[in-house]
């Protein structure tokens, strides 16, 4: 039974997601709406041209987000790719993973479609989640953090992931 509530938990809040994200993108530039509005929830002041920092692209990013919330992942190796310091965000995470597998939000549905600077050592990916619950993809912004030299998913980012896991108790 629990993991029902962990599927009814994250299908809620995928498509709470779907909600927020349809109503948050209201560029009329239609050359590249995702990057745009992924740059534009970074950026306050004058437009400037998005580009992938130098050493974080879509391929790295995606492979990230998908071993993190890969439930054959370890806790340890997940905790080393998020930028956390709660000492049990492996276990929260491979949680996370194990319930969202169950309710068919395997890896292989998260795709990263683009990555954005967002500063010096940070960045924001729009990731496309192909829900079985949904006809169409919803997209989300993912911000990734470089610590010490690394690049991780965010402390945001997690937190907005296991948000998605928390539907009633």
């Amino acid at each position: 039974m629990q993991v029902r509530s962990a599927i009814a938990g994250v299908a809620i809040a995928l498509a709470a997601v779907a909600g927020v994200a349809a109503c948050g993108s209201d560029d009329s530039s239609s050359s590249s709406a995702s990057t745009t509005a992924v740059a534009a929830s970074g950026s306050a002041g004058q437009s400037t041209e998005q580009s992938a920092p130098s050493d974080l692209d879509t391929a790295q990013a995606q492979q990230i987000v998908r071993t993190v919330i890969d439930p054959a992942t370890t806790p340890e190796a997940a905790a080393a790719l998020v930028d956390s310091t709660d000492p049990a965000i492996g276990q929260k995470l491979n949680g996370f993973a194990k319930g969202a597998s169950a309710g068919g939000y395997t890896p292989d549905i998260f795709t990263v479609s683009s990555v954005a600077a967002d500063g010096t050592d940070k960045a924001k990916a729009a990731i496309a989640v192909v829900s079985p619950h949904t006809p169409a993809p919803v997209t989300v912004s993912y911000g990734f953090s470089k610590v010490d030299g690394s690049w991780k998913l965010s402390s945001d980012a997690v937190t907005s992931l296991l948000g998605m896991a928390s539907g009633p108790r």
